[in-house]
């Protein structure tokens, strides 16, 4: 049973256990952002205790200096340590360290420490992404099924959630900017043994997030436009995968195209979504820390409580060092990870009736600055936990965006790691404000010839 340090708000409890048919909100709920209220719906004053500050517009001052390809500086490099947290003395912040981390602390004592720091709110985003928000506050809904969202684009849909879901699709259509291009790596790798490491060149497109769409294009809802080919390993080397996601998932499924060079030809894939293996030690809702349909789950708003939880981790996204400098035998090193103690709401996912997931119960920590999902806890059957995730974000002040950065994953029980998007060693950090690519370079033909 949750400690009852989780606080709730606006009678969430009532809201959460109440049907997930939702209404927009009031005019006078709406008119609270920008107030009390950041513009994305998170609280603007400091807590109590003075150990959260009070939000003043995020760090959107693009980096002195910087250019296009360049590591992005950690604007808080000369903040001071306030301790670190291990297994000997996690008992102190028990109540304010996430399960997942309760976990690696105790199973890798060596290895994983969270090094915490004087809590920065940086997380900051376009104003007019911030009139958007407001504008469309009162108009938003979630279906009457919880899968998709009707009246929204370019927003935050509900940026005063009533229920779990809410806060899920929060996390699924916040900003991470109209484009991404990079070049990354992705690697599976287990303790005291092999991995397997890929680099792939990746283009997104947002069209959910460019505020000049033409209204039909708004009314074909996708949220965005994914293409990638694999550069390393050899054997490997011109697979490409295309993917594209809509709004309204269960209305208009995924699709996703495969381009394989050994047959020389782009196959569809009917079934990347839910629990369809990805790499060895990860699923395909496991991208981006959650994604896809929802309607496999029921989703329980807890609540909003402070947690120690990655942040401003611009350092641990640099281009500017290898793989074999970030990493140990098999684990990111937490002496380059920065924790901070926030306001996340609590979202606990069960597989709904009749449904199934090789995860049956899913625990999500999401910023309330950002709606970013920064922690996850991943049971198995037996209600074990099994894998846990974790998501380090960055500021890309030049767009301004908080978000972005690379995820990794732990499995408790064969001891390996899933780490995505890590930008170590590549020639250029990723970019989030180059020219997108056009629409038909996002099409299976498109695919094809990229491939070898």
């Amino acid at each position: 049973m949750m400690k009852k340090t989780i606080v709730t708000i606006s009678c969430l409890a009532v809201l959460a256990a109440a049907s997930l048919t939702s209404a927009a909100v009031s005019a006078e709920e709406a008119a609270r952002l920008g107030k009390d209220l950041t513009p994305m719906g998170a609280e603007k004053a400091g807590n109590a205790d003075g150990t959260i500050p009070a939000w003043e517009g995020g760090y959107t001052t693009p980096f002195p200096g910087w250019k296009e390809g360049d590591a992005r500086p950690d604007p808080y490099a000369d903040d001071k340590e306030l301790f670190t947290i291990t297994k000997d003395n996690m008992a102190k912040y028990a109540d304010k360290i996430p399960e997942a981390s309760k976990a690696m602390l105790t199973a890798y004592p060596d290895e994983f420490r969270m090094h915490v720091y004087p809590t920065r709110r940086s997380a900051g985003f376009p104003q007019w992404y911030y009139d958007n928000i407001k504008k469309a506050a009162t108009d938003v809904k979630l279906n009457p099924d919880g899968n998709g969202v009707t009246g929204a684009h370019a927003t935050i849909p509900f940026p005063i959630p009533q229920n779990g879901k809410e806060v899920i699709w929060n996390h699924m259509l916040r900003f991470q900017g109209y484009v991404r291009d990079m070049v990354f790596s992705e690697n599976t790798m287990y303790k005291g043994g092999a991995d397997l490491l890929t680099t792939l060149d990746n283009q997104v497109i947002y069209p959910y997030f460019d505020p000049n769409l033409s209204e039909a294009d708004k009314q074909e809802g996708v949220l965005y436009k994914y293409s990638s080919t694999t550069r390393t390993p050899s054997r490997d080397a011109g697979e490409g995968l295309l993917v594209m996601d809509n709004i309204d998932p269960a209305k208009i499924p995924r699709k996703a195209w495969l381009y394989d060079p050994a047959e020389r030809r782009v196959r569809r894939l009917p079934d990347l979504d839910y629990d369809t293996p990805d790499r060895p030690e990860n699923v395909i809702d496991d991208y981006d820390i959650y994604s896809g349909s929802p309607e496999r789950y029921d989703f329980k708003l807890i609540g909003k409580k402070e947690f120690y939880v990655p942040y401003n981790n611009n350092r641990v996204n640099s281009n500017e060092r290898s793989l074999k400098e970030d990493w140990g035998d098999w684990m990111l090193n937490s002496d380059l990870i920065r924790y901070e103690l926030h306001r996340v709401w609590m979202v606990e996912a069960t597989v709904t009736e009749g449904q199934r997931h090789v995860y049956a119960k899913r625990v999500f920590y999401v910023d309330e600055d950002s709606w970013t999902i920064l922690v996850t806890d991943k049971y198995d059957g037996s209600g074990n936990l099994w894998r846990v995730g974790y998501y380090y974000p960055l500021t890309a002040a030049e767009v301004p965006m908080f978000g972005g950065g690379f995820v990794a994953h732990y499995d408790l029980k064969k001891n390996a790691s899933y780490t995505i998007y890590a930008p170590n060693g590549m020639k250029k950090s990723a970019s989030y404000t180059s020219k997108p690519e056009k629409n038909k370079f996002f099409t299976p033909a498109a695919l094809r010839r990229r491939g070898r």
